[in-house]
């Protein structure tokens, strides 16, 4: 799908005039394409099944008029199905109807035959799930790898805007052993040979015996690993600082420029990184990506926004899930400064206490500020060493006082986050990214069980 943007650039002029002549005096919108290419493959302890193609293309057009909005999608990404979805809100919207079909859509509408290296990459990609799991036996495997590629472009009144073609790596399904079942869930944006290595390594990690051992309920120091400390961050302050929820705001909105996490700590919403899912070059309303301080020095700075929210200034975070869905603010890579500590001297501060290796899942309630974390793998600490490996558990807490909590000195190397992959809010996904030090939280609280 390397020229599909070039696609999209053959009938720049002609798409830019019709959604500038679509807008009246007083109303914001634009034009929104995108095709979507995936295969996948089932894999099983047994080995790999045949891949699975599907290619979607569809266009959106999108009028705002103060805080009312209407979105109009049509399947195909050429000039038909956006002449179509022009001449429908312009119907809806109070205009007339003013453009014919012209029946160009044909050329657009052929499927991509799949390019002749797939069986090659079948082939590597069993290699990565034999190192991963070298002896299957007692093992029941159900996992569904798909490579995504997805190409986006804004049709302004003025310009085409490029969001760029974002390809990722991802894994989603179930481990089972024994009487146990563990869900497994990966993605990165690595190129493919580096995204099968480290999904061999995560899903190798996530095949171990799951350990006996529980971890005790209630208050519990807790060193994080990086992949764990981005998944923390991203609940408990990058959620909270997406714009848009509302009069009260959320617990982090309500206090603009307060000190909240201690000095040297910097948090920032960066879709620009390459290297991470998250990453684009413009938004899904054509505006630049660009980074958001959302923490500077421990205090609370900006937030994420679109251009409802912001009232036109957007700062370049206003993303869908597809070209059906508004956009609206959603976080795209989370990035958090490196401090000085060595993983030894965070686990010797903790002293007695847990260390997380791995989060799976986490949930936060910006308004009230509580989130939840489920954690899937972990370690006793004890004297400031690694014990015995623990069983899923919950940790819960609230957002301030975590980060009240927060000790002083973070690790100091920063590793992007593979679990860390898709954030569904509102029953709709989109792709992000992490990348962390190792950090140690006192006083969290320990659940036992996954829920």
């Amino acid at each position: 799908m390397s020229d599909v943007v070039e696609t999209f650039r053959q009938d720049a002029e002609d798409a830019v005039r019709i959604v500038s002549g679509l807008l009246r005096r007083g109303e914001g919108g634009e034009a929104f394409r995108e095709r979507r290419r995936r295969v996948s493959w089932t894999a099983t302890e047994a080995g790999l099944l045949a891949p699975a193609f599907a290619e979607e293309r569809g266009t959106a057009v999108r009028l705002r008029r103060g805080r009312e909005s209407l979105l109009i999608a049509r399947d195909g990404d050429g000039p038909e199905a956006l002449r179509e979805a022009v001449r429908e809100a312009s119907r809806r919207g109070g205009g007339s109807p003013f453009l014919k079909s012209r029946g160009l859509e044909s050329a657009r509408a052929e499927t991509e035959v799949p390019r002749g290296d797939e069986q090659e990459r079948a082939a590597q990609l069993g290699a990565a799930l034999h190192r991963a799991l070298p002896d299957p036996r007692g093992i029941s495997l159900t996992l569904r790898v798909a490579s995504v590629t997805v190409s986006r472009a804004v049709v302004t009144a003025r310009e085409l805007v490029t969001c760029g073609t974002v390809r990722r790596l991802e894994a989603a399904g179930l481990l089972r052993r024994a009487h146990t079942a563990r869900p497994f869930a990966f993605q990165t944006s690595a190129p493919w040979a580096p995204a099968l290595d480290a999904l061999a390594r995560a899903l190798a990690d996530a095949a171990r015996p799951v350990p006996a051992h529980l971890a005790a309920e209630g208050p519990v120091d807790v060193v994080f690993s990086p992949g764990a400390a981005s998944v923390f961050w991203h609940e408990a302050v990058g959620h909270p600082l997406e714009a848009g929820w509302g009069e009260r705001g959320s617990v982090l909105t309500r206090v603009p420029r307060a000190a909240v996490a201690p000095p040297g700590v910097f948090v920032t919403a960066d879709p620009t990184r390459g290297d991470l899912p998250g990453h684009y070059l413009a938004d899904d309303e054509g505006t630049p990506a660009r980074p958001v301080a959302l923490l500077t020095d421990g205090c609370v700075d900006g937030q994420v926004t679109d251009r409802r929210a912001a009232g036109g200034a957007s700062n370049g975070h206003a993303r869908c899930g597809d070209f059906r869905r508004p956009p609206r603010p959603r976080l795209s890579n989370l990035v958090v400064s490196p401090g000085r500590a060595s993983r030894e001297e965070l686990l010797e501060a903790c002293g007695n206490g847990l260390y997380v290796r791995e989060i799976s899942a986490g949930h936060a309630d910006p308004e009230s500020g509580r989130f939840t974390l489920f954690v899937e793998s972990a370690d006793l600490v004890r004297r400031g060493v690694l014990g015995a490996p623990l069983g899923p558990f919950v940790l819960t807490s609230d957002v301030l006082t975590a980060l009240r909590h927060l000790h002083a000195e973070s690790g100091d190397v920063t590793h992007p986050a593979s679990g860390l992959g898709l954030c569904v809010k509102g029953g709709e996904g989109v792709a992000v990214g992490g990348a962390s030090p190792a950090i140690l939280i006192r006083g969290l609280t320990a659940v036992r069980g996954r829920s």
